[in-house]
């Protein structure tokens, strides 16, 4: 068994590109999927043209729900549903050494036993699909929902560029995943890999935090400056051409949570050192 890669790009194409052209160079021996949600007809078909040559896009419906697990659900059971294994990597992980020895040695044990579902490590977040978790769509039932609970349908997951979400930062009772996790862990179909020879990666998360407006709520002034930081970090390290090509809208509202006096143009930057 190979299993293979699938990335969810949602939203922001430098993110997307990030991901896949360090995918594509450190995972030579497998598939790697690609499936654009979050993005205009425009954004799509930019990020399209800037795609390593080895990467395969899926095609997810404009016009329907663009939460995390519905787009997973489309992709096990409408379009690879006969896959043995698949490894779906957040957009937002970038791996920087050959990830093929790990995959390969978790292939040969998902091979030798009646997994369907394998997670990263217990922790205390309530998230259970960063950076990566591997699914058997082969296998997966069909009944069981990988839902967050209780599910809501949202317009900024489809369109954050056009819906800016006003509401508090809040987590579903059981975020995706979670349910099924829950219903197979008692069939004993469920395992935990470890970050043991994993490679050397980033995971820069939050991107989020663009999707509503500037948080005034206790708690979390830290972590949306921490994130900020970080995408300011990220955009100056993309090349240009990337830079260009991202949603003008997401560049947008990473300036207006600036500080004032700190409102820098992302799109002069020199030097890039991302891909």
């Amino acid at each position: 068994m190979r299993s293979s890669l699938v990335v969810i790009s949602w939203w922001s194409n430098c993110l997307g590109l990030t991901c896949l052209h360090k995918l594509a160079d450190h995972c030579r021996q497998r598939d790697i999927y690609v499936v654009q949600v979050g993005k205009s007809d425009s954004q799509t078909a930019l990020f399209r043209h800037h795609l390593p040559q080895n990467v395969q896009e899926l095609f997810y419906p404009a016009d329907k729900p663009a939460e995390h697990s519905r787009v997973i659900t489309h992709v096990i059971r409408n379009q690879l549903p006969a896959l043995e294994g698949i490894w779906f990597a957040d957009h937002d992980l970038f791996i920087h050494e050959n990830w093929e020895p790990w995959l390969t040695a978790y292939d040969e044990q998902f091979q030798h036993s009646q997994l369907w579902l394998c997670l990263s490590p217990q922790t205390q977040s309530p998230a259970v699909t960063q950076p990566a978790f591997w699914l058997s769509p082969a296998n997966f039932p069909r009944h069981i929902s990988l839902d967050q609970i209780p599910f809501e349908t949202n317009e900024h997951y489809r369109r954050p560029d056009l819906y800016q979400y006003t509401g508090p930062l809040k987590m579903p009772v059981k975020d995706t995943l979670v349910h099924a996790r829950e219903i197979l862990q008692r069939q004993g179909r469920v395992a935990n890999y470890t970050f043991d020879k994993f490679p050397e990666f980033a995971h820069l998360g939050g991107l989020y935090l663009f999707a509503g407006t500037p948080l005034h709520e206790p708690g979390f002034q830290d972590w949306q400056e921490r994130t900020l930081a970080q995408f300011i970090s990220f955009f100056k390290q993309c090349p240009p051409e990337w830079v260009a090509i991202e949603d003008p809208t997401l560049l947008h509202r990473v300036h207006t949570f600036l500080n004032g006096g700190q409102r820098e143009m992302l799109v002069k930057q020199e030097k890039p050192r991302c891909n």
